[in-house]
């Protein structure tokens, strides 16, 4: 079965670099540059091309990865569809992130801001042991300040996948802080697992993705 994973928003592969989930053919999706304005059904279709659509195949997103791929099952017609650490549409997430549709907070973003608010963002993401803080940090610094911009906009602003999703399965941490479980429906629980738990806890998550491309 080949295997396409996507990772979420400033991240790349290096993110599923402990991850093993048995003999299944893994491909790494990359984000590349979007205008201004760009939405999650643009980066989808943009991904989608690189999906061979001939072979049977499952899509596994990562935060917004996971809501990105959502939106790719209805180009590509996945066998199956697995999202971490993510959302599956705007009623997922906290009241306090709702609140901020439609204001483009990440308009005043700049250098300063986002340096300024690493420590917070890193007890966020769960980010605990020093191989996490070395992998956050390297991620960091491949995206400049306006592509970011472009995908806090996009996953703010999301109003969820355009078609149902079939044969879906949502692996969620219960100490997200991230994106708090409380809200979120039709999980399976991984327990301590924080928005980081795909690298951090990457035994724990593929043995439980390797259950799902093996069910």
């Amino acid at each position: 079965m080949d295997v396409y994973l996507i990772p979420g928003l400033g991240a790349d592969r290096r993110l599923f670099g402990k991850l093993h989930v048995g003999d299944h053919a893994i491909h790494y999706l990359e984000w590349s540059k979007m205008p201004e304005g760009a939405t999650l059904a643009d980066h989808a279709t943009k991904l989608a091309r690189d999906v061979d659509t001939s072979s049977p195949h499952v899509l596994v997103g990562v935060s917004m990865g996971g809501m990105v791929a959502l939106e790719m099952a209805a180009l590509t017609k996945p066998e199956k569809v697995v999202i971490i650490s993510s959302w599956k549409g705007p009623e997922e997430m906290p009241m306090s992130i709702r609140m901020l549709r439609g204001t483009h907070p990440e308009r005043i973003l700049n250098k300063t801001i986002m340096q300024q608010s690493l420590p917070l963002v890193r007890w966020q993401m769960g980010v605990e042991s020093p191989a996490d803080k070395v992998l956050f940090n390297a991620l960091l610094s491949r995206y400049t300040v306006e592509d970011l911009k472009v995908q806090i906009n996009a996953c703010l602003n999301w109003e969820g996948p355009s078609e149902p999703v079939k044969n879906l399965v949502h692996l969620h941490g219960d100490r997200d802080r991230l994106m708090p479980i409380d809200r979120i429906k039709g999980v399976r629980s991984i327990a301590g697992g924080t928005h980081f738990m795909v690298f951090s806890m990457a035994d724990v998550v593929g043995k439980e993705l390797h259950a799902v491309l093996e069910g």
